[in-house]
């Protein structure tokens, strides 16, 4: 419970802030918060079922996507100057070894993927972040409603994408070389 009034000021935080943080001992970087639009978000423990559906995903999509690209998984992307969320996946291009030094931006990302087991109006509003950052393709699974909504064409200056494609568990997706159906995703 929060002993801040509902209205009081809030203290906002760059990326650059919160990685001096880091480096300064202050916030662990394996702590579980996100910063989104500058703000330190608490995030959820994974279940079993998020747990596994990562690791399934994140298995097709390196096949999918070959050795040109690196697949990491609950990893920052810097998404601009007040946001380092951790989506559940990330299809980077090129080595890992190349950002060793920085997080990879939009222009890097292939694809971002969230699962959404219990979070889906979180993940959704990601679409917002993704978008800003101009990462090229967004996938929101959400296994509750057994649904993969696709996010194409990113519009950066207005934080939204231009293609939203609402996939169900016989449709099919495509990921680089390979073809999906949607249930190959779910549990």
């Amino acid at each position: 419970m929060s002993l801040a009034p509902p209205d009081a000021p809030r203290r906002r935080f760059t990326a650059l802030e919160v990685m001096r943080m880091v480096d300064a001992g202050i916030l662990d970087e394996d702590d579980p918060l996100e910063l989104i639009d500058g703000e330190l978000i608490i995030m959820s423990p994974q279940g079993t079922v998020h747990r596994g559906l990562t690791v399934r995903v994140r298995r097709l999509l390196e096949g999918a996507f070959g050795s040109s690209f690196h697949v990491q998984d609950h990893s920052p992307i810097d998404a601009g100057p007040d946001s380092l969320p951790e989506p559940d996946i990330a299809v980077v291009r090129g080595d890992v070894d190349a950002f060793l030094d920085h997080h990879p931006t939009g222009a890097d990302l292939a694809l971002v993927v969230e699962i959404s087991v219990t979070t889906q109006a979180t993940d959704r509003a990601k679409a917002m972040i993704y978008a800003r950052a101009g990462v090229a393709e967004y996938w929101n699974l959400d296994v509750e409603a057994r649904r993969l909504t696709v996010y194409r064409h990113p519009h950066p200056d207005r934080a939204e994408y231009g293609l939203v494609e609402f996939l169900h568990a016989s449709d099919s997706v495509v990921a680089a070389t390979a073809t999906l159906v949607v249930t190959q995703l779910l549990p």
